[in-house]
């Protein structure tokens, strides 16, 4: 058994912040371990399993970049309390100062007002480390973390840049895939047109849920139509996922075999070959099964999923061995296995399938922040730069589905299960602030150049959707101003 103390500044901070329960341990690995969190007045005692150093990763207040995971260095055990918020500076400056220092090995140039970011944070952490006085010592910390996330975020924001620059020495556009997800029917949509213009993709939906409302019943025509849709106006078709696990994902009548895993998977398995013979040869790829392994849908524990996500992969690949294969996975950081009974972390459940020779072509990664569960909580775009780095260990294309809120408040349209978490933010979300975040994630992604696809998570609000206020139209069909940076973006680098 181990146990870490941090000491909290004010005292009342354990008050204040109660998403400091949301916090969880890492090893070597990278992959969250379960711990029991105690706030007490003025302190956080960490309970875990490993006695072994780790780090520590908690929300917390960062002026300027609202309330993101943050991270402590690597700590080990020891009887008097750390300050936390003096490691969480240590620990974000040193992620940074470490990045900083491979890419400029690499030949990246940084600009000046990181180096003074950088400057600022190091003199910041420095007096916070030598001070005597914990209320200063936190108060020099905050200044350093604030001094630290600018600083990440003009290092990424360069590195994606200079590295687009240079693919683009090699290649007149980048072959890159930019979609977004078609939830609702655009044929005659006021939409349908614009969308057209400024992505070279789109992924059709198809859950089980909507293929087969009644059992022993598929219904193909909405499928077909935005097939069509896609071909005829040039855009490469997608389609998935068909196995979600999600309960609204999943069709009514299936959970009266909840619990019968055999049951359960031959029905799975007979939707795989259904779809996938009807639609050989006509689709870019196939989003096959997403979610699998992190929450307890129809009685399936986490190796049932994965398991049936295995099997449905391999008899797919079966019956249409050219068309690549993907599985989704939401939450990439894991945070939810602090807290989870489940122990296979998304990297882990990627790795194993791509291992298990069962035609996996690809992973997608669903990176949805600030929002609620299956959302993940907020990051800053180095974070995400680090995550799609981790990810690519495991020599997979990757294909990433990003969803950025325009607005706070009540959207009729979005599921119970897709609400924003307004505290995370440092605002309140406007259209503003979702071209600003968007543009910067989605350059830094087809930056990477083991990114095969971005895709944007759906195309209008006014349609049935997951995430809240996330969509490239109103509710009235008009524009967000992310749309025409899309086209734009589109016709300056991509094919």
């Amino acid at each position: 058994m181990g146990v870490m103390k941090f000491r909290l500044t004010p005292p009342e901070l354990s008050e204040r912040l109660p998403e400091l329960r949301r916090g969880y341990f890492t090893g070597l690995d990278r992959t969250p371990e379960a711990v029991s969190l105690d706030l007490r007045p003025g302190l956080l005692v960490c309970h875990r399993d490993s006695p072994d150093s780790g780090r520590l990763h908690v929300p917390f207040p960062v002026q300027g970049f609202g309330m993101p995971f943050v991270s402590t260095a690597t700590l080990g055990q020891r009887p008097t309390p750390y300050n936390l918020a003096v490691e969480l500076a240590r620990g974000k400056l040193n992620d940074i100062r470490g990045q900083a220092g491979d890419w400029r090995h690499l030949g990246l140039q940084l600009p000046e007002e990181v180096d003074q970011a950088l400057a600022e944070a190091r003199h910041a952490f420095s007096r916070a480390a030598t001070s005597g006085d914990p209320e200063r010592a936190s108060e020099s910390a905050q200044e350093c973390l604030a001094a630290s996330f600018r600083a990440g975020e003009g290092l990424t924001a360069a590195y994606t840049d200079q590295v687009i620059r240079k693919r683009l020495e090699h290649s007149s556009k980048l072959p890159t895939l930019l979609g977004c997800g078609l939830n609702a029917d655009p044929a005659g949509a006021p939409w349908a047109d614009s969308l057209a213009g400024a992505v070279n993709a789109a992924r059709v939906r198809c859950s089980w849920a909507e293929l087969a409302p009644t059992e022993g019943t598929f219904r193909w025509e909405s499928l077909d139509a935005q097939i069509a849709w896609c071909q005829e106006h040039n855009l490469l078709p997608m389609a998935g996922p068909l196995l979600e696990f999600r309960p609204s994902a999943l069709p009514d009548w299936l959970w009266l075999w909840s619990g019968d895993v055999e049951a359960i998977g031959s029905m799975a398995l007979d939707l795989v070959r259904q779809a996938v013979s009807r639609y050989k040869g006509r689709l870019g790829n196939w989003h096959l099964v997403a979610r699998p392994g992190t929450a307890d849908v129809l009685g399936m524990n986490e190796e049932d999923q994965i398991r049936l996500a295995a099997r449905c992969s391999q008899e797919a690949h079966r019956i249409d061995p050219v068309t690549p294969l993907i599985v989704d996975l939401d939450r990439p950081w894991a945070e939810w296995l602090g807290s989870s009974p489940y122990r296979i972390g998304p990297l882990h459940v990627a790795d194993s399938l791509s291992r298990a020779e069962i035609g996996l072509a690809g992973v997608g990664l669903e990176v949805a922040p600030g929002y609620g569960p299956p959302g993940s909580h907020l990051r800053d775009l180095f974070e995400f730069s680090r995550l799609l780095d981790l990810f690519a260990l495991l020599n997979q294309p990757l294909y990433v589905t990003i969803s950025l809120p325009s607005a706070s408040g009540e959207d009729p349209a979005a599921a119970p299960d897709g609400e924003l978490d307004p505290r995370q933010w440092p605002g309140s979300p406007t259209e503003q602030m979702q071209l600003e975040m968007a543009s910067r994630w989605i350059s830094l992604a087809v930056a990477k150049p083991y990114v095969r696809a971005v895709i944007w998570s759906h195309a209008s609000d006014a349609a049935p959707h997951l995430y809240a206020h996330a969509g490239l139209f109103r509710p009235d069909h008009s524009p967000k101003p992310l749309l025409p940076w899309l086209r734009k973006f589109r016709e300056t680098y991509l094919v």
